[in-house]
Parts: structure tokens; C-alpha cells; sequence
């Protein structure tokens, strides 16, 4: 059954309440947390979470309302600004460059309002997903990585015997 309109403002005035003693660093065991109506600490901590899920779930919906306002707004300047940018040969009408400079400038907007330019992010994992081991290698190891990979070294032809110090090293001195 739905909360009422009363209890649901309830909910939200302790919740209010109990993030304002959080920010001042009070510890949920203390009274003045529990004397919000919560039955023990960890009712508290799972209301606080709760809270601050439900918060930034809010922010995350307003944040989403501004770029569909914000874009909608480009979009309508560049339907006006952008056929100026470019001129039309056919009419005979030459491209505006401070319409062009403008159209650039919305388009960047636009691109940074969306997250189109944000960098693309790359991890890589080791075995069942977790942290790649790092350890020392030798040079024919990690010549063995490479070749693996697919992009083989040109010097990998002569690994065994020439080319090679005593410890097994590879020598990639160019000295003739």
C-alpha cells in the first residue's frame, strides 16, 4: 500500500534532519540521530542511504530536463543560423561567417552539453575480470606477449642463439 501524502512529508523531514547531522559528522549512534524516530543505527545508516540514492536519482532527472531544454534551444538557433552559415548557390546568397562562428560555437556547446567530446575511458582486466598481475618479464616474454597480440617484432626471427647475451637477454644495441 502507497504511503500517504503526510507520511511520505514525514519520511522527508527526517531524512532532512538525519543528512544535516551526517554533515555536521555526527555519528549514527549518537542520540540526536536516534531521536529522529529511527529503532537502531543501522535503520539510520539504511534510511541515509535510501536518501542519498533517492537525491541523486532527483539530481540526475533535473540534470537530464536541462540538456533536453538546452539542446532543444541549439537545435532551434542552428535551424535558424546554420542555411546562413553555409549560403545556397542556388539563391545566390553567400555563407555568413559570423553565422558560421556562431553555428561552431553551438555545435562545441551542444557537443560538450551531451558528452560527445568527453574521453573515451579503457580498462583493461586480467583473469575473471580482476586486476592484471605485474611482474617482471623477460624480453622473450614479453616478445611472446607481442606476438600474441598480433604485432610481432621484426627481430623476433633471430630470438634463439644470435642476439642474446649470456643471461638471455636481448641485445638491441644497433652497433654493427
Amino acid at each position: 500500500m502507497p504511503l500517504s501524502a503526510a507520511e511520505t512529508a514525514a519520511i522527508e523531514e527526517r531524512r532532512a534532519q538525519l543528512i544535516a547531522l551526517r554533515r555536521l559528522r555526527v555519528s549514527f549512534e549518537d542520540p540526536r540521530i536516534l531521536g529522529l524516530g529511527y529503532n537502531s543505527s543501522n535503520t539510520a545508516r539504511k534510511d541515509f542511504y535510501r536518501a542519498v540514492v533517492e537525491r541523486k536519482k532527483a539530481t540526475e532527472a533535473e540534470v537530464d530536463a536541462y540538456r533536453e531544454e538546452q539542446t532543444q534551444i541549439i537545435q532551434d538557433l542552428l535551424d535558424v543560423y546554420l542555411p546562413q552559415a553555409l549560403g545556397n548557390s542556388q539563391e545566390g546568397t553567400d555563407p555568413d561567417p559570423k553565422a558560421a562562428e556562431l553555428c561552431l560555437k553551438l555545435l562545441e556547446r551542444d557537443s560538450k552539453l551531451n558528452g560527445y567530446e568527453a574521453a573515451l575511458k579503457a580498462e583493461l582486466s586480467g583473469p575473471g575480470g580482476g586486476a592484471v598481475p605485474i611482474r617482471a618479464a623477460s624480453i622473450n616474454e614479453l616478445r611472446d606477449l607481442i606476438r600474441i597480440a598480433g604485432d610481432p617484432d621484426e627481430d623476433d626471427e633471430d630470438l634463439e642463439g644470435a642476439g642474446q647475451d649470456a643471461e638471455g637477454d636481448d641485445d638491441d644495441s644497433d652497433d654493427t
